[in-house]
């Protein structure tokens, strides 16, 4: 893991201990603050074992050390909603299959596997892996307009694949603005 994710990973973890971040944004040419907060709950070693067991292990380092680190819940919660939202053992044990459930039941073949780890709730849209890509960059925010055999094609098209590591990095240097 690169320092600049560690580094994040520590900033995250100051905000969460406050339980805010104070976000400046410009609405119609005037600037308005605006505190976001967070419902994170601790993964416990034998949690974080059993979803290392439910994933074989297979998705990035920099996920596992973020539960480690933070944990799950809801990220950057504003006025109205969370931004997003990580998923603990039993959400994605729940949502993975209702992942499954879908792609059984679509009317083309889905030639990826993929890892759904939690949801960005601004859109509704799933936040995960695709399993069967084999480059660094397997980790995307699939857009829900679009049918799970599309999501590959898709994120190829946008060039959005990116690595947890640098979702997560972004995140941070915009303090949740752009986590999309």
């Amino acid at each position: 893991m690169r320092t600049e994710y560690i580094n994040a990973v520590n900033e995250f973890k100051n905000w969460i201990h406050k339980n805010e971040v104070m976000v400046e944004n410009t609405f119609y040419g005037e600037e308005k603050a605006e505190i976001k907060t967070f419902q994170i709950q601790n993964i416990s070693v034998e949690e974080l074992q059993d979803i290392k067991k439910l994933t074989n292990n297979n998705l990035e380092d920099s996920y596992y050390y973020f539960l480690q680190e933070i944990g799950s819940g809801h990220f950057f919660i504003g006025e109205y909603f969370a931004k997003f939202e990580l998923y603990n053992l039993e959400q994605l044990k729940e949502y993975n299959a209702l992942v499954q459930k879908e792609i059984e039941e679509e009317d083309e073949v889905t030639e990826e596997n993929y890892f759904m780890i939690g949801s960005h709730l601004s859109m509704g849209d799933w936040i995960g892996f695709c399993t069967t890509k084999q480059d660094t960059n397997n980790f995307d925010i699939y857009c829900h307009e679009y049918p799970i055999y599309e999501y590959a094609e898709t994120s190829d098209e946008l060039k959005s694949w990116r690595s947890f590591e640098d979702w997560i990095i972004k995140i941070v240097k915009t303090k949740g603005e752009e986590s999309l």
